[in-house]
């Protein structure tokens, strides 16, 4: 014989039903709060380190690991006495030629700081130099004395948060690129007449080349990068890997986060790639065949993206920022030959 169940048996069970699957839920739901609790304390506390670590003007004790500049008990005497003769240089053209202090208020706000070198008052030919990551204008004073060799007067500014420029981080050139744009409005303005190249060396380079990517005046002759980077991205993830054998995911997406609300710009927004497609003036690419700071494997990228008249230039031997060293003659030769030839076609 089948016997009805009580209806009031089945809302208990039903209700007891309930009960657990809301006890389950409550309990996912706790361990999924802690979780997502955990996680954002954790990709702050990531993203905020790697921020102090490569980005802020501070200190980080741990920067170093950074430097791409190469010990010099590494150099060979040949490097090290060309690097003596460089400091002559530089000293015997800081007294004849000693510069002016200019500042530019950037659209942010920023006081910026360049040291101006008429070395030809009555000349038109300017070229802006732009240091590298971790220095300042006046590692590329040694440059500026070429230059002049060349009838060149020169403007070196401190990039943002370097020198004597304001800023409490590093732009790592995206914000810089537009800093540079007001330099060479500031060179015409005194100069109508003006003739300018952009040169850069490493973050300086990179620098250049996202430059390039913006409406530029017709008094922009030719950029030269030397040994830039193809994106911050692509060269944070490098040094995460090569340096610190870490992954760069999820660190820089966390990294992206308190670069967007610190310095005002995303570490993947930040492309030389896509600025040269873009690029409507003609570059010339250097670059070491022994880089292991920015990959030489990066020139052939940015190389290839560039819209405009392009040349590379490959050194043998040479290692992060080192190709003039390396082989000066090279270097110097296919830097004013490609330099020439487009202040010709302008003139």
């Amino acid at each position: 014989m089948r016997l009805l169940s009580d209806p009031s048996d089945q809302k208990d069970k039903a209700k007891i039903k309930r009960g657990k699957l809301k006890t389950k839920i409550l309990v996912v739901s706790g361990i999924l709060t802690a979780a997502a609790a955990v996680f954002k304390v954790t990709e702050s506390m990531v993203g905020r380190y790697f921020y102090r670590l490569a980005i802020a003007r501070e200190q980080s004790p741990h920067r170093k690991n950074l430097d791409p500049a190469v010990s010099k008990e590494h150099f060979s005497s040949v490097i090290k006495a060309r690097i003596g003769e460089r400091k002559a240089v530089n000293e015997r053209f800081l007294q004849e030629c000693p510069p002016t202090d200019v500042f530019l208020n950037a659209s942010d706000g920023l006081k910026l700081h360049a040291c101006r070198f008429d070395a030809h008052p009555e000349g038109h030919r300017w070229v802006v130099l732009l240091h590298g990551y971790m220095n300042e204008g006046s590692y590329m004073f040694y440059y500026a004395s070429v230059f002049a060799d060349h009838g060149f007067n020169a403007l070196v500014p401190d990039l943002r948060g370097a020198g004597q420029s304001e800023g409490d981080y590093i732009g790592m050139g995206w914000n810089d690129r537009l800093d540079v744009v007001g330099w060479i409005h500031e060179i015409i303005k005194s100069d109508p007449q003006a003739q300018i190249v952009i040169f850069g060396i490493s973050m300086g380079a990179a620098t250049a080349m996202m430059t390039a990517g913006e409406e530029l005046p017709e008094h922009v002759v030719c950029v030269v990068e030397d040994c830039g980077y193809t994106s911050v991205a692509d060269e944070f993830a490098y040094e995460l890997r090569n340096l610190f054998r870490l992954p760069a995911f999820p660190i820089l997406r966390f990294a992206d986060r308190v670069t967007r609300s610190r310095a005002g710009y995303g570490i993947f927004e930040a492309s030389a790639v896509e600025q040269l497609k873009k690029a409507k003036v003609p570059i010339l690419f250097i670059h070491g065949e022994q880089d292991t700071f920015v990959p030489t494997s990066m020139v052939h990228r940015v190389y290839e993206a560039a819209a405009g008249e392009k040349e590379l230039l490959l050194v043998k031997n040479a290692t992060h920022a080192a190709s003039s060293l390396v082989d000066p003659d090279l270097y110097f030769s296919t830097l004013f030959r490609f330099i020439e030839k487009h202040m010709s076609i302008r003139n």
